[in-house]
């Protein structure tokens, strides 16, 4: 949803819990699974879509309240595939949350 957009109160209540739902969720596989230890940089491949930034918001969520340190780094690789979009990567929304950015430039061939 568009942050001009306005939304009703039952449409927020829905969303605050279908966040904090993936928020645990995520949390818990973390933990279950010792996926994040102190001091880990975690890379995040953004393709541009809804599901890599939702990813990205529930772990810079989880950074603010987790009992260990570590660091995001936002990632979009730009494939030079003709006809593809090249406005995948919204650096406005990353500079906004002051993260970590790099944009690799790279051409893939399929063998």
């Amino acid at each position: 949803m568009q942050e001009n957009q306005q939304i009703t109160k039952k449409e927020q209540y829905n969303l605050n819990k279908l966040q904090k739902r993936l928020r645990r969720n995520v949390g818990e596989a973390i933990a279950d699974f010792n996926m994040i230890e102190e001091g880990d940089r975690i890379m995040v491949c953004l393709s541009g879509g809804k599901d890599s930034y939702t990813m990205l918001e529930i772990l810079r969520n989880l950074q603010q309240s987790a009992p260990i340190n570590f660091s995001l780094v936002a990632v979009n690789l730009d494939q030079k595939q003709p006809g593809s979009s090249r406005n995948t990567f919204c650096p406005s929304i990353l500079k906004r949350w002051a993260l970590s950015t790099r944009l690799l430039k790279r051409t893939l061939t399929v063998s």
